[in-house]
C-alpha cells in the first residue's frame, strides 16, 4: 500500500514533468501553473475548457454561481481532474457512456431512466437554509428522464471529507446534539443540517457529533436524500484515505461512514474509482485524450 503523502509526491513530480513537457509557464514548484487565469492549460481537451467557459458565462448571466476552485490551476486539483475525466461526456452530451460508468460503481448504480442532463458545480441554498457564506456544492449533478438524481463528489488526493469548522476552531466540544439540537451552533444559525440528520435517523449511531469527522459527507448525503436521489463518491483507489484494499481487507473512511448509516439510507450511497472508469474507457479506442489523462494523473 502506498502512503498518501508518497502518492502526492509522486503525482507532484509527474505533473511537473507533464507541464514542462507542454511548455507551460509554471510556478517555482513545477506542478502549479504560474497564474490562476491560465487554468485552461490544466484541461486536456480544448472543447472541455470551452464548455466550462461557456457554462460559467451562462450561469453568471443568470446569477447562478459556477465556482472555479481557488487552485484550479494546481496540477493536483480534484476539480480539474474531474473536468478532464468526465468533462468530455458533458461537453458532447454523451450521457450513454456516463450511465455505463455509473453502473461500474459498488454496489452498482442502475438507473431506470436515461440520463437527460448533467452539470458541474450544482448548488441549492434552500436545502439547508444556507443564506450566507459558501453553500454546499455538488461536484456533478445528473438527472434522468425518470426524474432520478445522482449527486457526485469527486476526491483525488484529499485526506478527509472535511470537518465542521466550528468544531475545528475549538468552539464546540463535539458532543452529539441529538438530545438538544440547539446545542449545535449551526442549528442556532438556522441551518437545517441537524433537523435533517434527525429526520433520517443519522444521529443515533455515534456518541459524538458525526460532523466532527464526516461533515461534508453528511451534507452531501442529506442533499441527495432531500432530493430523493443517490450519493456517489468517485475516488482514486491509490489514495488510502477513502477506500483501499490491503491484505484482503477493505479499509477507509468511506467504509466507516457507510457503516454508520441505517440500511435504507446506506442503499442510496455508492462508490467508484477513477481507475475503474479509465479501465472501462480503454476498451473504446475512440478516446484519444485518455492516454494524456493517464500520463498526467495515473
Amino acid at each position: 500500500m502506498i502512503r498518501r503523502q508518497e502518492l502526492v509526491r509522486k503525482l507532484q513530480q509527474q505533473t511537473a514533468d507533464y507541464f514542462k513537457g507542454k511548455g507551460y509557464t509554471i510556478a517555482k514548484c513545477g506542478y502549479i501553473l504560474e497564474k490562476r487565469d491560465n487554468w485552461r492549460n490544466n484541461i486536456i481537451l480544448e472543447e472541455v475548457a470551452e464548455y466550462i467557459e461557456n457554462e460559467k458565462r451562462y450561469r453568471e448571466q443568470s446569477n447562478i454561481p459556477f465556482p472555479l476552485h481557488k487552485w484550479i490551476h494546481h496540477g493536483l486539483s480534484s476539480q480539474a481532474c474531474l473536468f478532464n475525466l468526465l468533462g468530455p461526456f458533458l461537453a458532447n452530451r454523451d450521457y450513454t457512456t456516463l450511465q455505463e460508468i455509473f453502473l461500474l460503481s459498488e454496489p452498482g448504480l442502475k438507473l431506470i431512466g436515461n440520463i437527460s442532463s448533467a452539470e458541474f458545480e450544482f448548488e441549492d441554498r434552500n436545502i439547508f437554509n444556507e443564506n450566507q457564506g459558501q453553500p454546499t456544492s455538488i461536484d456533478l449533478y445528473v438527472k434522468t428522464d425518470k426524474d432520478e438524481k445522482v449527486f457526485v463528489e469527486f476526491k483525488f488526493t484529499e485526506s478527509e471529507f472535511g470537518t465542521c469548522s466550528v468544531y475545528e476552531d475549538g468552539d464546540c466540544d463535539g458532543a452529539n446534539p441529538k438530545v438538544n439540537l440547539d446545542s449545535c451552533y449551526l442549528h442556532q444559525l438556522g441551518r437545517t443540517y441537524m433537523k435533517l440528520m434527525e429526520k433520517y435517523n443519522l444521529l443515533n449511531n455515534v456518541e459524538y457529533c458525526p460532523f466532527t469527522e464526516f461533515y461534508q459527507a453528511y451534507r452531501l448525503l442529506l442533499f441527495a436524500l432531500e432530493n430523493n436521489g443517490y450519493f456517489l463518491l468517485i475516488h482514486d483507489e491509490r489514495n488510502p484515505t477513502f477506500l483501499i484494499q490491503y491484505n484482503g481487507i477493505k479499509r477507509g473512511i468511506y467504509k466507516r461512514f457507510k457503516q454508520l448509516l441505517p440500511r435504507g439510507v446506506a442503499d442510496k450511497v455508492f462508490i467508484l474509482s477513477i481507475q475503474q472508469i479509465v479501465e472501462h474507457l480503454e476498451k473504446h479506442a475512440k478516446y484519444d485524450w485518455l492516454a494524456e489523462f493517464k500520463k498526467n494523473y495515473l
